[in-house]
């Protein structure tokens, strides 16, 4: 206070001073005037005015008036002696105004405004305006701030770094006229070191902004880690880049992490050029610290494989973490491989874009990226927006990443741009056999959850082109005339093919996904183009190209229909992130199946049948022709040295023919030599302990085990032909075989007088269990019967088409089709057939136990070309072990669809091929059938 009157006081003088001098000039040049009325035209300065007489020194009247001679002239020419230096005249407005504000600081108090505590605003209309005038009286702003010690305001923190580093006084964001006080907003300003140097003295004072968009500037190691210093503890939002941040930078990064007041939920460093080093120490400071980040982007920072370790156990390890870019990198297939199984892990995540990296380039043979990428689809439930552009795939590669895709309904996402194949509008992976990979180019950025663009790309994303659910109802007599089934709907974004609409609870209606502005439709009726008269239609009156039962077809519409979505739309609530659509993505359009004619009534006969033309029953004289091959080519005949009981043996051998054989074809499907059915060493000792041959007593596993080596080892005319392995049994062999193992456990040990006696014994022992195997049995209590002949020839073009489509591997030029071992597990796995109830082993059992019997097995190449009607009966018998969920809405525990009858099953497995393994061409005509063929009741007669 003492030192706010001595200012007060300083003030008052310095006016009173200057009120003098004024006076004192202005009186001397009046009072020469009046002396000498010649110099009239000499007045006083006109910007200087007089005080009242009352202010006037009385010291000073005293010597006018001396000056001045009294006579009755003067007394005539003034009134007054206080008007002595006052002439008769009208007064001069603008010096009484002056003469008033200087009356005014005289005789008041004053009351010095301090501009530093006045509150001026950061955001608004006038804070631009205040902010330059602030700046023409910083000067002296500092020296108040100074005399008072106030401390300085952000405009005077900002004004005095930029006049001390000489830059110009910019506002940098932080002084704005509209906008958020929370925010601040200086991507693309180019702005450098030292002008965040200026922004950290205002950062400094204003502790309110919490987001900061710094991206694409110049600001490198010096200039953040000023910035840094003083926003570690308040900052959320973090945005650098396109910067150059550095080490130094990097540093300063960490530091905040790892401080407890650390509330970063959002670092962006994309383009920062920061390289595995510093990458790998921002995500260790991350590990080590209670963070709450929830985006992280490493962008364009040349990372390589060397960042995968801790990249992987980052993915693991933040549980807060929801979105991650790791765009343009150079991180190869072994790093894919480390990603995707943290990712397999990770139950946070919903945003990853990994696109332009090198995922595809396999550095080893034991690197499993597309594998891991395949499982990640398939078993992961969180992510819903996922890029995985420009990543060098090859095309078998993008097989069969589409084929697990498919099996995803929670991606609404997804990025293939750069690959092979494109995203249909159901959000399918769609690669056609004989297209070109697409030329690379820039590529669409995913940004969150958020729609980033109203412009529809070749590659459709939901969420990125603000897709919306529509609802399409067709009121019969309303909507147009006549019962309208069937039905089919043709979008312009989908080139007009046709999406059949189904009858669902006596309502015609379908939910779609279609993309924002104006979508065109038209409805296609019994073979007639038409437009629905209750829906908004427009007047079109050009030829439209429309898909048509597979087939192009050109039509003249005068007007067509249309719906326009316009807003910018998010498919998810921004907290909990559920969808706010009902539609799944990659979900089969329905599919039409025109109904049956009523079948006449008919006795069902084998002849009439699918199989009556082509399948051969296995008759005596062919198990006749069958054992003498077998029993010739094996070497029973050196074991027994006796020819009258070498015939009983024979006898005997062949009358127990069918199990042995039966057998044989069971145990050779579990292991196979490549294409070759035999039986290896582990799979006899599984046959041995399975029969109780092996009892420690009369038969060890040592015994059994050189058995087996002779048993090989004695058909050395066939050595060097692949049918017949060296180690490993073939048909002929195993009978043999049986032979060798009756002399040691039962002649040796005495327990037989004889090898004919030794021969009856083991065949005794191991026809219990060898009896079970039939594969005849099965045929015909499930697989002939009429419903599952119905079904296969409903599908029959089907089934061609498919069987078609893959015999092509081992098919010579010329020679006729026939499916190999390989293409069988390239149709189970193209149809993600494989898990824990269904392995390869099954497939490889269904393939051989479909193959018919074959006299020769040795010279003839026939056992591992499975013809057309075996091809039937493996994917019957395949069908039966998999089990899979109906076409309908019922849902079955896994026990009541396997305990389903087979034709149920075919059925199911029939629709899931049409939509895994066939072209385009017959996914339109088989695909998601939503009603059994064997629900439809049929009349009585």
């Amino acid at each position: 206070m003492i030192e706010e009157s001595n200012y007060h006081s300083e003030q008052g003088n310095k006016y009173q001073n200057q009120l003098e001098r004024r006076k004192s000039s202005a009186q001397f040049q009046e009072t020469s005037t009046m002396m000498n009325p010649s110099t009239a035209h000499l007045s006083r300065n006109a910007s200087y005015s007089m005080p009242h007489e009352s202010q006037i020194n009385p010291q000073i009247l005293a010597k006018i008036a001396a000056m001045v001679p009294y006579n009755q002239d003067n007394k005539k020419k003034f009134f007054r002696v206080d008007h002595v230096l006052k002439l008769k005249k009208k007064p001069d407005p603008f010096e009484e105004e002056q003469e008033n504000e200087i009356r005014k600081n005289l005789q008041l108090s004053p009351e010095i405004v301090k501009e530093d505590l006045q509150n001026k605003p950061l955001v608004g209309p006038q804070s631009v305006q205040l902010y330059y005038q602030h700046y023409k009286k910083v000067n002296k702003v500092r020296q108040q701030n100074e005399f008072y010690k106030i401390s300085d305001s952000v405009q005077t923190a900002m004004l005095r770094q930029a006049e001390q580093i000489d830059v110009l006084p910019c506002k940098i964001g932080v002084i704005k006229s509209k906008g958020n006080d929370q925010s601040l907003q200086i991507s693309h300003q180019k702005y450098g070191d030292r002008y965040a140097s200026m922004l950290s003295e205002g950062l400094k004072v204003n502790p309110n902004i919490k987001d900061f968009y710094m991206a694409n500037n110049r600001i490198q190691s010096s200039g953040a880690t000023q910035i840094l210093s003083q926003i570690g503890k308040v900052a959320k939002v973090l945005d650098l880049q396109q910067n150059n941040i550095g080490k130094i930078g990097t540093d300063s990064i960490c530091q905040q992490i790892q401080s407890r007041e650390n509330k970063l939920e959002v670092l962006n460093l994309e383009d920062n050029k920061l390289g595995d080093r510093n990458v790998t120490r921002i995500l260790k400071a991350l590990l080590n610290s209670n963070n709450k980040l929830k985006s992280l982007n490493i962008s364009k920072n040349y990372l390589t494989n060397e960042i995968a370790e801790i990249l992987k156990e980052s993915i693991i390890q933040l549980d807060n973490m929801e979105q991650l870019y790791i765009h343009w990198n150079q991180i190869k297939g072994w790093g894919g491989q480390k990603i995707f199984e943290a990712l397999i892990e990770n139950k946070t995540l919903l945003v990853f874009d990994a696109g332009w990296n090198s995922f595809g380039i396999q550095e080893r043979k034991d690197v499993q990226c597309i594998q891991k990428i395949c499982d990640f689809l398939i078993n992961n439930k969180t992510v819903l927006h996922f890029d995985l552009s420009s990543n060098q795939f090859s095309l078998g590669d993008c097989k069969l990443i589409a084929n697990a895709l498919k099996q995803n309904r929670t991606i609404y996402g997804f990025h293939f741009v750069n690959n092979w194949g494109i995203i249909d509008a159901r959000g399918f992976l769609q690669i056609q056999e004989n297209e070109l990979q697409r030329v690379l180019g820039e590529t669409p950025r995913i940004k969150g959850l958020l729609q980033t663009t109203t412009i529809r790309q070749e590659n459709v994303c939901w969420i990125c082109e603000g897709w919306q659910e529509q609802k399409f109802i067709w009121i019969p007599d309303v909507s147009g005339e006549g019962e309208a089934d069937p039905l089919f709907i043709h979008f312009d974004f989908e080139a007009y093919k046709q999406v059949y609409i189904p009858k669902n609870q006596d309502q015609i209606s379908i939910s779609l996904m279609i993309p924002t502005n104006n979508t065109q439709y038209i409805y296609t009726m019994i073979d007639t183009q038409v437009i629905a008269n209750d829906q908004p239609n427009m007047p079109y009156g050009h030829q439209l190209k429309i898909n048509y039962n597979g087939n192009y077809i050109t039509v003249l519409m005068d007007n067509v229909n249309y719906v326009k979505k316009d807003k910018h739309f998010l498919l998810f609530d921004q907290i909990e992130f559920k969808p706010l659509i009902n539609v799944l993505p990659r979900t089969p359009d329905p599919v039409y199946i025109p109904p049956k004619l009523k079948k006449q009534k008919r006795i069902w006969t084998f002849p009439i049948s699918i199989w009556a033309k082509d399948f051969k029953f296995e008759n005596e004289d062919l198990l006749k022709k069958c054992f003498e091959k077998d029993f010739g080519c094996s070497k029973i005949s050196k074991i027994v040295k006796n020819p009258d009981e070498l015939l009983e043996i024979k006898n005997v051998l062949w009358a127990h023919y069918r199990i042995i054989k039966e057998t044989y074809k069971q145990y050779s499907s579990n292991s196979p030599t490549g294409d070759v059915w035999s039986i290896s060493s582990n799979v006899i000792t599984e046959f041995a302990q399975q029969t109780e041959l092996i009892d420690g007593k009369t038969l060890k596993l040592s015994d059994l085990d050189l058995k087996f080596i002779a048993t090989c080892a004695a058909s050395i005319e066939y050595k060097g032909n692949f049918r017949n392995p060296e180690r490993a049994l073939c048909r002929f062999q195993f009978m043999e075989f049986l032979v060798r193992v009756s002399e040691d456990k039962y002649l040796k040990t005495k327990v037989a007088t004889n090898m004919l006696e030794a021969t009856k014994m083991i065949l005794e022992q191991c026809k219990p269990y060898m009896s079970t195997f039939d594969a005849q049995k099965w045929r015909d209590e499930r697989y002939f019967n009429e419903q599952c002949d119905d079904c296969l020839k409903l599908f029959k073009p089907l089934l061609n088409h498919i069987y078609n489509k893959y015999s092509v591997k081992k098919v010579k030029p010329g020679q006729k089709k026939f499916m190999c071992l390989d293409e069988i597990h390239e149709i189970c796995s193209q149809a993600s057939l494989y898990d824990e109830r269904f392995v390869e082993r099954d497939a490889d059992n269904a393939f051989n136990l479909s193959m018919m019997l074959q006299v020769d097995e040795l010279e003839s190449d026939r056992i591992f070309q499975m013809t057309f009607i075996e091809f039937l009966e493996a994917i019957g018998r395949i069908a039966d072990k998999v089990s899979m969920p109906g076409v309908d809405a019922v849902d079955l525990t896994w026990d009541q669809r396997a305990s389903q009858p087979l034709h149920l099953k075919l059925e199911k497995l029939l629709i899931h091929l049409a939509n895994t393994c066939a072209s385009e061409e017959f996914k339109l005509q088989y695909g998601n059938i939503n009603k059994s063929m064997f629900a439809v009741i049929e009349e009585d007669d």
